[in-house]
C-alpha cells in the first residue's frame, strides 16, 4: 500500500512544478501578444507612412456637412412630434416655422461641430471618385 503512495506521488508532478508550467504558458501567451501587437503597429504605421495627404475640397466637404445636417434635421422633426404639448402652450403657425427653422440651425450645428460622423464617410466616399 505504502509503495503504491509512493508510486502515485512520483507519477504526479509537484505544485512547483505546475505553477511553473503555467507561468510559463502566460509568459509565452503574453509574447504572443505582444510581438503581434507589435506587427500590427509597424504594418499601420508603414500603411500610414505610404499614404500622401490628398488636399481637403471645401466644397465636398461643405455639401457632405449639409447632407448630414438634413439627415440630422429630419431625424430631430421626428424625434419633437413624440413631445405632445398642451393647448395652453401652442403658439400657432408663426411657432411651428419658428420651431423647424431652430431645429433646422440645431442640425446644421451639430453637423458642424460634432462627431456624428456621416459627413465624413461621405466625404470619404466621394472624394475617391472625384
Amino acid at each position: 500500500m505504502i509503495d503504491a503512495i509512493n508510486m502515485d506521488l512520483a507519477v504526479r508532478p509537484e505544485r512547483g512544478e505546475q505553477a511553473g508550467e503555467i507561468s510559463r504558458r502566460a509568459e509565452g501567451a503574453a509574447k504572443g501578444f505582444r510581438d503581434a501587437l507589435e506587427e500590427t503597429v509597424a504594418r499601420e504605421n508603414h500603411k500610414g507612412a505610404r499614404e500622401t495627404k490628398r488636399p481637403v475640397d471645401r466644397r465636398l466637404m461643405d455639401a457632405c456637412v449639409e447632407m448630414e445636417s438634413l439627415f440630422v434635421a429630419k431625424m430631430l422633426k421626428e424625434m419633437r412630434k413624440t413631445v405632445h404639448k398642451g393647448e395652453m402652450l401652442h403658439g400657432g403657425f408663426a411657432e411651428e416655422i419658428f420651431e423647424d427653422m431652430l431645429y433646422d440651425e440645431y442640425a446644421l450645428s451639430l453637423s458642424k461641430n460634432s462627431s456624428i460622423g456621416i459627413a465624413g464617410m461621405l466625404y470619404d466616399q466621394l472624394s475617391l471618385r472625384a
